[in-house]
């Protein structure tokens, strides 16, 4: 992605490599695919900075996806991410990524698990 363009333009091209051949960057030293933008006519939204390489301004990680910044300003959101290794996430979770949750059972639901074993 070359990063110095408005806003719509980092949109359009992004929607336009969806799937085939993705539009790209660097980030944290790995090829990042991004999928799913749309433009964001909003104030600039909570979130987690997120450096990008070539970028003018770091991206933010916030509830709703990756928002990213066009020369003019504006900002586009991205919904999903793919690495390098083809794992694709939403864009929200970038930084919980690497987490897993344990997953905890009632007493009940373990019941219910011992009487299908």
């Amino acid at each position: 992605i070359s990063w110095d363009q408005p806003a719509a333009a980092l949109h359009n091209w992004i929607r336009g490599h969806d799937k085939v051949p993705g539009a790209w960057a660097t980030i944290d030293g790995q090829v990042v695919t991004f999928y799913g933008s749309s433009l964001l006519n909003a104030s600039v939204p909570a979130g987690q900075e997120l450096p990008i390489k070539g970028a003018s301004k770091p991206g933010l990680v916030t509830k709703n996806g990756l928002v990213v910044f066009g020369n003019d300003g504006k900002m586009v959101l991205v919904k999903n991410l793919q690495f390098e290794d083809g794992k694709m996430i939403p864009a929200s979770k970038y930084f919980s990524a690497d987490e897993t949750a344990a997953l905890e059972l009632t007493e009940e639901e373990k019941k219910m698990a011992e009487d299908i074993r």
